[in-house]
């Protein structure tokens, strides 16, 4: 996960990288393993009501903050290489922001709207990087990311999002652009800002898909009503 100059600069330009094979087999294997062990748990989708409630039951699942029950899930999200793929991308000082399974559920599993990361922080803040990890080969058919391209350097606002009662989440996005698909193999990282517009869409297939998010932050990011770090704040 070597990011020079000129794929930091793609990153940039369009908002996002696709890195193919990017998580050595043993890694992939030890982040299925967690996330079925969490999946067998009952769903907490808002965490007690610390966290937005945007989880759908079977349909649609947050698994979230559980690095620090897992040894081998922290040694992953702090590990010297995700300092080294983060650093040239978010900044000089990469802290763990958030980390979470999702999962789509069976035949049924559901959409997820336009929006950017940073429509769900609650207040200003420099633009952090999200790191998504496909646990299975991602296609249309099973609920995979779309992106739409964004020069971030040009593009840096955060877009007004509209909270979506009925699907529960934040949308951000109400145009008639597709989006880009984004199909790979299970191992794939796909690494966004927080500014890029995603959404991803239904699993029709009769298996979960599963993905791993994990986030990233220059520094803290405090939250001006607590002035307290949002999230984590751990030092990589």
């Amino acid at each position: 996960m070597i990011i020079d100059p000129s794929l930091a600069m793609r990153f940039r330009r369009q908002g996002y990288l696709v890195l193919p094979d990017a998580v050595e087999p043993s890694a992939l294997a030890m982040l299925r393993r967690i996330c079925d062990t969490l999946l067998t748990e009952p769903a907490d989708d808002d965490l007690g009501g610390t966290a937005h409630d945007i989880g759908r039951g079977e349909d649609r699942r947050f698994l979230r903050h559980r690095h620090r029950d897992f040894p081998a899930l922290a040694k992953f999200v702090l590990a010297p290489s995700m300092k080294a793929l983060a650093a040239p991308l978010v900044g000089d000082r990469p802290c763990l922001f958030n980390e979470q399974f999702v999962v789509k559920g069976r035949d049924t599993g559901a959409a997820f709207g336009w929006h950017q990361d940073s429509g769900y922080v609650g207040f200003d803040h420099a633009p952090y990087l999200t790191v998504w990890i496909a646990l299975d080969d991602c296609d249309e058919s099973n609920g995979t990311l779309y992106l739409l391209a964004r020069d971030i350097d040009r593009e840096t606002s955060i877009e007004p999002h509209r909270w979506d009662p009925e699907s529960k989440e934040q949308v951000g996005y109400h145009g008639e652009e597709p989006g880009i698909p984004v199909i790979v193999d299970a191992g794939a990282m796909v690494v966004f800002s927080s500014l890029t517009m995603h959404r991803s869409g239904c699993n029709i297939t009769p298996d979960h898909r599963r993905a791993y998010l994990v986030q990233y932050s220059d520094g803290p990011l405090i939250d001006p009503k607590t002035e307290q770090p949002k999230r984590f704040a751990t030092a990589l």
